[in-house]
C-alpha cells in the first residue's frame, strides 16, 4: 500500500484521471460534485407544472473557483428559459501544509489513539465551519478520528447516522492526547 501511495503522489495528473474514473468518493476528491437536494414543481400528478425549481449543492474541487463553476453550470444548462442563481457560495479552502508543528501534533495524537496508523493528508469533501478559520490561521485541518464503515460514512447527515462506541472511545483518546500536547 505504501508503494501505491508513493506512485499516486508522484503522478498527480494520472492519479486525478484514475480517481475520476473510479467514481464515487475517489472522484469527489478530484472534481467538483453536484447533488440536487431540493426540487419543486407540479401540484397534481396529471398536470404539467407552469414552473419548477431545483436547488443544487456543489462542492467545488481544489483549484477551481465558484465563478468558474457557475460558468460551467450555465454553459451545460444552456437553456434561455432556465435561470441559474447563486444562493450561497464560498471558495474552496486553501491547502494546509503537512510540514509544520501543527500537523506533527495531529500525527502524535493519532499515534496514541490509533497506533501504527500514519497521518496522511486528505481532501475533506464536506463543507465544515472550518472554512471560515483560514483568515485567522495559516493551517486548518479537518479531522475526525473515528473508525467508520462505508455504510456509516454514507449515512452521515442521513437516517440512522451512527458510529460504534469503540470508535468514539478512540476518538476521545485522540482528542485528549491532542489537548495534552497543546498545553
Amino acid at each position: 500500500a505504501r508503494h501505491l501511495l508513493r506512485l499516486l503522489a508522484a503522478t498527480p495528473p494520472l492519479t486525478a484521471r484514475l480517481f475520476a474514473a473510479l467514481g464515487g468518493e475517489p472522484a469527489a476528491l478530484v472534481r467538483t460534485t453536484v447533488a440536487p437536494t431540493m426540487q419543486s414543481g407540479g401540484t397534481a400528478a396529471n398536470v404539467l407544472p407552469s414552473q419548477a425549481s431545483a436547488t443544487v449543492n456543489l462542492r467545488i474541487a481544489l483549484g477551481e473557483t465558484t465563478q468558474q463553476t457557475v460558468y460551467r453550470v450555465r454553459r451545460r444548462v444552456r437553456d434561455p428559459l432556465v435561470s441559474v442563481e447563486v444562493v450561497e457560495a464560498s471558495e474552496p479552502s486553501p491547502e494546509s501544509s503537512t510540514e509544520n508543528a501543527q500537523f506533527a501534533l495531529l500525527a502524535a495524537a493519532l499515534e496514541v489513539s490509533h497506533p501504527g496508523v500514519p497521518a496522511v493528508p486528505y481532501v475533506m469533501m464536506a463543507a465544515t465551519d472550518s472554512r471560515h478559520f483560514h483568515r485567522f490561521a495559516p493551517a486548518v485541518y479537518r479531522f475526525a478520528p473515528l473508525d467508520m464503515s462505508n455504510a456509516q460514512r454514507a449515512s452521515i447527515h442521513g437516517v440512522d447516522e451512527s458510529v460504534e462506541i469503540a470508535a468514539l472511545e478512540r476518538g476521545e483518546r485522540f482528542h485528549r492526547a491532542l489537548l495534552e500536547r497543546l498545553g
